[in-house]
This record gives C-alpha cells, sequence and structure tokens, in this order.
C-alpha cells in the first residue's frame, strides 16, 4: 500500500479529529432530543444540528485552521443537517489519494460512495484506477471494505446484497448531479428496472408508506406510483459523497444551485477535495500549501520560464534542446541510482482539428512535422492526444517499452491526465491565456515517484513560451500555480534571463577557504575482501545492512489487541428493512453496514478474508508465506479471545490496521537493535575522523537567485558567522528556522554554522535504522570553555510535529548518534584531536525559540 505523506498522514488524523467530534457531537444531539420527547417538548433545529456543534468544538479545541471560517451550514431536502467538510489540496497533492483515505477513517465498511468528478477525462482515470487491484486507490478502497469492493457507473445494477456485503463506490460527472446540465441530470429521475430489490413492490403498502414517512421527499410519477429511479435510490441509501475537484462546481455562476443538487441527494457526509475552494460554501478543514508538497518532494522545482521571440519553430527547438538535455541526464542518472526517468514534454498548439490546418494558426501536425523532419524524432516519439486523435491511450507512459517523448495538445491535456515523466512544457499559443497555463502547469510538475533526484536539471519544470515577455510569462506562472492551490511558490518561479533570476555563486567565507573540514557519515564496515581486509567502509545501506539481517521468523502476530466497537455512526433518521417488506422504525442505526442490514446477515468468507490481510502486508513482509503464516496466527489470537468469525469480518479495518502497525513496530524494533548492535560491535561507526568516506565539506556550490529575493539580515546587517556567503532569505522557509540562523548566528560561542538544503546534491545528511536519509537543518561548529570544536546538529519544527512518528524517530536517531560521536575514542578532526570526555557533538530537535539556548549547553 502507498504510504501516505507526512502533509497527507496530517491531513487524514485531523480528519479523524473531525469525525471524532461529529460522533461525539451526533450522540449528544440525540440524547438531547431524546431528553426533550419524554418532557413533552420538540427538539427545535438548533438541537440536532451536530455537524455545527462538532464544528465550533474543534474551533474552541485549536483544532481547525489558526484563522477558522464560519461554519457554513446545509441540510437536505428532510431537513437534517449535513455534515461537510472541505480538504484543500494543491495539483499535484494526492486529491484522490486522501480522498479514498479518508473513506477509511469513516468506517462505514458497507454501504454506497458517491464519487463525483468534473469531466470525462477524470472520470476515466478514476474509473480505470478504482477498478484496478494494482492501484493504489484500489488499496485503500480494499481497506475500507476488506476486500468487498465493487465499483458501480450509474447505468450499472445495484442490488441490496450488493450494499449489504461490499462497500459501493458509484461514479458519476458533476452534469449528472446538477440540475442546470439538463439531460444527463433529468436521467436520474427516470424509472429503471436495475434496482429491483432496492424498492418495496408496489403493493406491499405497509412497506411504501414506511418508506415515505423516512424519506419524504421522494419522487413519484404523475399517477402517484414511486419512482425506481437512480435519485431515489440515492435519497434512500445516504450515501457518503466525495466531490473530486470541487472548485469546479462551486466557482461558476451555478454554485450554488449545485449545493442544491447535492443537498438534494439526501447524504449522509460530504468530504469535498478541492486546489482552490470557495469559502461562502466549503468547511475549509486542511489547508495543504505548495510548500508542503515541495518538502515532501510531489513536484519539481524551481519552475524555469524562458521566453523566446522570433519564429514559433525558435521555441519548440529550444524545448527539443532542453528536453535532449533532460534525456542524457535522465540516463546518466538511471546507471548510477537504477531508478527509470525518460522526460516527456508538452506542446500546446492552437489547433488540432483536421480540417483545420493551412491557416495563421499553429497546428498539431504542423509542429510534429517539424519534431520529425527538423529535430530528426522518431515518428513513434511524437504523439498527439485530442478530442478527436487520442494517440496515448492506452499507452504507459512510464513503462521502459514507451518510446513517447513528445506529446501535442490543446486541451486534451488540461484535466485529468498525469504523468510524473512530463518535464518541459512549450507554449506555442497565447501564454495570457489564464485557463491553459493554469492547467497545463499541474501536468509537468508532479515528481518521478515522488522522490526528487538530486540532479537539479532533474528536479526542476521548464515552461517555454512564444513570443510572451518574461515578466509577463513568470507572472502568468505564478498566477497558474496559485490557482493550482500551489501557494507558497512564487519564488520558485524563476525567469531564464539576469533581470529575473540568477545563478549565484555561494563560496565559503574567507576564513574559511581551502580550510579542509570533515563531518561525521554513519559508516557500515566493508564485507570480509578475500585478502581479509576488513578495514574498509562504505556508508550504510539500509537494504544490505539493517534490512537483510532480520529474523523475519520473529515477526509475529499481536497478541496484545484488546478489541474495538465497529466504527458504528449513530443516525437519528429512521429506516427501513425492504428485505422483509415490512416497517422497523429504528430511532438509531448503530452499524456501519447498508441501512435495514443486521450484522448477522454478512455472509463471511473467512478463507478470502485472510487473503485479503496478507495482502495488506506483504509490502511489509518481503515473503508471502511469512506473511499468511503472520495473518493465520492473528486469526487464531482472535479466535482464542473470544472473537467470532462475524465479530472479525465486522472489525476488519481496525484489525488489519492493528496488525500493520504491530508488523511495522517489530520490524522497526529489530531494526533498531540490528543497529545498535553493529554500532557496539564496532560494524557501524559514527566519528569525526579527518578522513572520506566520512563527509567532506565542499568549497562552494551555486543557488538560483530571484531578483526580488534579499540577503539574511538581522538588525539591518548580514549574518557574519555562516560558513558560506552570501545567506538569502529563500533558503529558509519558516521564521523558526531563521530565528536559529539569528540565534547561532550571534552566539560567542559559534565558529561557523550552515543551513542543509535538503535533498541537494553533495549537500550532507544523515542515515538511522529506517531507509530515508535524515537531512538536518542546521550543521555548525562550536567551541566549548577549553578551545576544542564541537559539533552541532539542528532540526527546527513546528510544535504541531511534535509527537509524530517522524519527529519520534529522529529523536532517537539524534540520541543514538550523539552518544556514538561522544563515545570512548581519539580522532582527528582537522588539525585538533579529540579525545575521551569531550563533548564532540550535540544533535537537538527545536519546535520553540525558548529551546534554542539548550542546543548549546
Amino acid at each position: 500500500m502507498l504510504e501516505l505523506k507526512e502533509y497527507q498522514q496530517r491531513t487524514v488524523e485531523k480528519f479523524d479529529r473531525w469525525l471524532s467530534a461529529l460522533d461525539a457531537a451526533r450522540s449528544e444531539s440525540l440524547h438531547k432530543a431524546e431528553t426533550l420527547k419524554d418532557a413533552g417538548i420538540e427538539a427545535s433545529r438548533d438541537d440536532l444540528n451536530f455537524p455545527r456543534k462538532a464544528w465550533e468544538r474543534l474551533v474552541d479545541d485549536g483544532g481547525l485552521l489558526a484563522t477558522p471560517q464560519d461554519y457554513v451550514e446545509r441540510s437536505d431536502e428532510a431537513g437534517r443537517p449535513i455534515p461537510h467538510v472541505c480538504l484543500k489540496v494543491p495539483t499535484g497533492g494526492g486529491k484522490t489519494l486522501l480522498g479514498v483515505a479518508a473513506l477509511e477513517r469513516t468506517r462505514m465498511q458497507t454501504g454506497l460512495v458517491l464519487w463525483i468528478v468534473p469531466s470525462r477525462a477524470i472520470y476515466a482515470q478514476t474509473i480505470k484506477a478504482f477498478k484496478s487491484r494494482d492501484h493504489p486507490y484500489r488499496d485503500h478502497l480494499e481497506m475500507a471494505g476488506t476486500g468487498r469492493v465493487k465499483v458501480f457507473e450509474k447505468d450499472d445494477s445495484v442490488s441490496l446484497d450488493d450494499l449489504r456485503s461490499h462497500l459501493c463506490v458509484m461514479l458519476l460527472m458533476y452534469p449528472a448531479a446538477n440540475r442546470q446540465k439538463g439531460r444527463e441530470f433529468l436521467k436520474m429521475f427516470r424509472n429503471s428496472g436495475r434496482y429491483p430489490s432496492l424498492f418495496p413492490s408496489d403493493d406491499d403498502l405497509n412497506a411504501l408508506e414506511a418508506l415515505q414517512a423516512a424519506n419524504p421527499d421522494l419522487d413519484y410519477e404523475d399517477d402517484g406510483e414511486l419512482k425506481h429511479s437512480l435519485l431515489n435510490l440515492l435519497k434512500i441509501q445516504r450515501p457518503v459523497v466525495v466531490l473530486d475537484e470541487a472548485h469546479k462546481a462551486y466557482g461558476g455562476r451555478d454554485a450554488n444551485e449545485f449545493v442544491q443538487a447535492v443537498n438534494r441527494l439526501n447524504p449522509r457526509l460530504v468530504i469535498e477535495l478541492s486546489a482552490t475552494p470557495n469559502p461562502y460554501i466549503s468547511n475549509l478543514l486542511v489547508d495543504i500549501s505548495g510548500v508542503d508538497l515541495k518538502k515532501e518532494q510531489m513536484i519539481k522545482l524551481p519552475v524555469e520560464v524562458t521566453s523566446v521571440t522570433g519564429d514559433w519553430r525558435d521555441t519548440l527547438s529550444r524545448a527539443h534542446d532542453t528536453l535532449e538535455d533532460l534525456t542524457a541526464a535522465a540516463k546518466l542518472f538511471e546507471s548510477q541510482q537504477g531508478r527509470y526517468i525518460r522526460p516527456i514534454a508538452v506542446v500546446r498548439v492552437e489547433r488540432t482539428g483536421k480540417e483545420q490546418r493551412g491557416t495563421d494558426r499553429i497546428h498539431a501536425e504542423d509542429a510534429r512535422e517539424f519534431l520529425i523532419k527538423q529535430m530528426g524524432e522518431s515518428p513513434e516519439a511524437v504523439r498527439v492526444k485530442s478530442a478527436d486523435n487520442d494517440e496515448i491511450a492506452g499507452e504507459d507512459l512510464m513503462s521502459g517499452f514507451s518510446q513517447v517523448r513528445w506529446i501535442i495538445t490543446r486541451a486534451a491535456l488540461m484535466e485529468g491526465w498525469d504523468c510524473p515523466f512530463a518535464y518541459v512544457l512549450a507554449m506555442l499559443d497565447n501564454t495570457s491565456s489564464a485557463r491553459a497555463v493554469t492547467q497545463l502547469m499541474g501536468r509537468v510538475m508532479r515528481q518521478p515517484h515522488a522522490r526528487a533526484t538530486g540532479i537539479d536539471d532533474l528536479d526542476k519544470s521548464y515552461v517555454f513560451c512564444w513570443q510572451t515577455s518574461v515578466d509577463e510569462a513568470v507572472v502568468h506562472v505564478k498566477n497558474g500555480l496559485e490557482n493550482e492551490g500551489l501557494t507558497g511558490l512564487a519564488q520558485d518561479v524563476k525567469g531564464s534571463d539576469a533581470v529575473d533570476t540568477e545563478i549565484m555563486p555561494i563560496r565559503r567565507r574567507e576564513r574559511f577557504r581551502n580550510e579542509i573540514i570533515f563531518l561525521p557519515k554513519v559508516l557500515h564496515r566493508a564485507e570480509l575482501s578475500d585478502d581479509g581486509d576488513v578495514n574498509e567502509w562504505h556508508e550504510l545501506d539500509y537494504q544490505r545492512h539493517v534490512l537483510e539481517p532480520i529474523n523475519w521468523e520473529r515477526i509475529a502476530a499481536p497478541d496484545d489487541y484488546a478489541g474495538s466497537d465497529t466504527g458504528s455512526v449513530v443516525d437519528q433518521t429512521a429506516s427501513v428493512d425492504l428485505r422483509a417488506g415490512t416497517t422497523v422504525a429504528l430511532e438509531r442505526v448503530a452499524t456501519p453496514l447498508a441501512e435495514g442490514e443486521d450484522q448477522a446477515a454478512v455472509i463471511v468468507e473467512t478463507s478470502s478474508m485472510l487473503l485479503w490481510m496478507t495482502r495488506q502486508i506483504s509490502d511489509l513482509v518481503p515473503n508471502s508465506w511469512l506473511a499468511a503464516r503472520i495473518v493465520q496466527g492473528y486469526a487464531a489470537s482472535l479466535e482464542a479471545a473470544g472473537m467470532t468469525e462475524t465479530d472479525i469480518f465486522a472489525q476488519r479495518r481496525h484489525l488489519v490496521t492493528h496488525l500493520r502497525e504491530s508488523v511495522t513496530d517489530q520490524i522497526e524494533q529489530q531494526a533498531e537493535l540490528i543497529f545498535a548492535a553493529k554500532l557496539r560491535a564496532g560494524d557501524i561507526r559514527f566519528d569525526l575522523e579527518a578522513s572520506e568516506p566520512n563527509y567532506k565539506m565542499r568549497e562552494d556550490f551555486t543557488l538560483p537567485v530571484a531578483a526580488d529575493d534579499h540577503t539574511l539580515e538581522h538588525g539591518f546587517k548580514p549574518v557574519q558567522n555562516s560558513l558560506f556567503e552570501p545567506v538569502f532569505e529563500s533558503q529558509f522557509d519558516t521564521n523558526l528556522e531563521k530565528n536559529f540562523a539569528f540565534y547561532v548566528d550571534q552566539h560567542e560561542a559559534i565558529r561557523w554554522w550552515h543551513r542543509v538544503a535538503v535533498r541537494q546534491r553533495s549537500e550532507y545528511y544523515l542515515r538511522g535504522w529506517n531507509q530515508d536519509r535524515i537531512w538536518p537543518d542546521f550543521v555548525a561548529m562550536s567551541s566549548t570553555g577549553d578551545g576544542k570544536p564541537r559539533l552541532l546538529v539542528v532540526e527546527t519544527k513546528g510544535e504541531h510535529l511534535s509527537g509524530n512518528a517522524d519527529t519520534d524517530y529522529k529523536t532517537k536517531v539524534f540520541a543514538t548518534l550523539e552518544a556514538a560521536l561522544n563515545g570512548d575514542g581519539t580522532y582527528e578532526c582537522g588539525e585538533v584531536s579529540l579525545d575521551n570526555g569531550h563533548t564532540r557533538g550535540r544533535f537537538r530537535i527545536v519546535f520553540r525559540e525558548d529551546q534554542f539556548s539548550s542546543v548549546m549547553t
């Protein structure tokens, strides 16, 4: 299963807190309503408005944004309040992934989810992913439904058994849900024979009356006969609704009408995914910025904008040269790192239609002909993507067998198309077309494998504009990023000439030049060579040196499961048992299954469930037989604890989550023990020995600096004790980082300090017992009272990150490495000997300014 990035994990954790607040407020509202009823008083609308109460509680507890907005109320046609929140996620930030991850947290397990998308392109992309058992989106759906997932389109047949035993996800496009869109919406009103088990028979008057009482807003024929329509099905089932790209529904004049159209579906919950939410319609629960994506290597930055005058062919030629350079860099990178990347250029032209060539407009075939005949591209490498001619349909662009290097389009790629191999955007039309720039920018910014390469050229995006000034083009690209929700990245858009940006040489300060400075790296003793030499050391390799020695036989099923509720959601509406055709008035439904379903009706298929559980840990345990053994042991321990098969099925999501957490914890515990044991045995070392393979500090590097960037100054004076100069404000992401720089720069014990550039080539990093490198924010050298040097390694984090898994891991790694560095032994650090009893290093994580002094003591 695809692991969530840190900002994605924060998002689902906040969504979890909202759901918990919602459940608590719902229970309180229901209890109050019952108390008032017993006293002969009818509960008011405000008494039953649990979504508002939950929101206000989160505001009071500080669980929302720093400046929370007023709560926006919504209700269905039966007058019930609709809980709804918006997750603001920029383009490229994984909106769909967060949507399916949020569905997991609803704990509904079975029943109906209505997933609404804005366009045919996104519809096709989404349904393909949801139906593919190999796709990460499907993994999360499988987690929610424990392998019992069905994906429907609006014209498919749906049965009561489907809703009772499966998580059913139905996809719709916005036109089908919005009355303003005409014909597609009207289809939802029509009688259909596709849902015979979901409506009472026409002669079952009791069931029909009960259904009408529970759902007073159903749609009927002129003769009073209940319509067996999709709209009525949705009203009765009260689906969880996910609005993908919600800003495209709420951004126009029909925004309020679309809100009402969704409300008419009687949703029990609405989750909006949007890059640019409408604050007058949406309750903004999470606001992810472009900076969050940048930190997690989700996007290629900076964006280098080049304006080309003259003929449009000159623009395409410049783009071609860049693509050639990128291809060479990617091949070298693959030979060194084993990661395959094939850079692709996207070209926007003015015309693509068959009958439109021959005018003064640039046609797709003109661009194709130039690339093949003049630039020497093979016909297989150049494809056209248009409404009438889709030459990349069915092509796996990420495959090593694909030959595609150029994709020519006008508007067909503006949404619903993602390929992280796209690096270059060539705009051969009017760049002032804001919508085109906005939507096409998102097509070339996604980072391959969501992981930076460390190669400057391969970690950038490139935009070439024809007959547009650099300044104008940069403004349009910056606006495009903002319109895609990629806030905070304006300084990462660089014009190609010196007026807008400059590649600055950053050198050591004069007093530090030519001084040999080594920093410790985590090293592992080389395997015994043929001549018995064991004194060779290499950088620690997680796969070989940590993961390989793990004793997988010791990874066992957890035996500490204390049980959990089934994640039931209390619902204060009535429901009807349609299976028996009789009315069953329910004042609360305490089951996560479809309305009217009881737990005993679930058919438990133990073998398939165990197989599903095994798949859920296959990414953690390399051997499928070992994974199956762990799952079988888990099932046995649950049964021994008194859980029935029905209990296990009902709590399957929580059980699998607990199982994954347990296996992950056991692997990490073993990895930590292996690391510590090798450290004690001398097979891993971490010291200040002034020789390679320890890290040798470079003498200089280059930094792209925007014209409006400024040097880092304190009291109108540039910093004085940084190892390198100049230092620019753009090198710091937060005020906490800047203030720490000011603190160490003015401290009398500091000899020099350096702001580490995360994942920059040839930059300093540490390793621990998991596979991720650790780039600290700062390294510094201080002097102790006796004049001996001391290494300082510091990570700054906002207080909201205190206590999370990443922080806890780094805290332990820092403590381990500090102890190793300060242990027994004598090492040479430049010309200074460091012996026993001397504190050679301090490794600290600071969350607030009042903790800065702890670094020095």
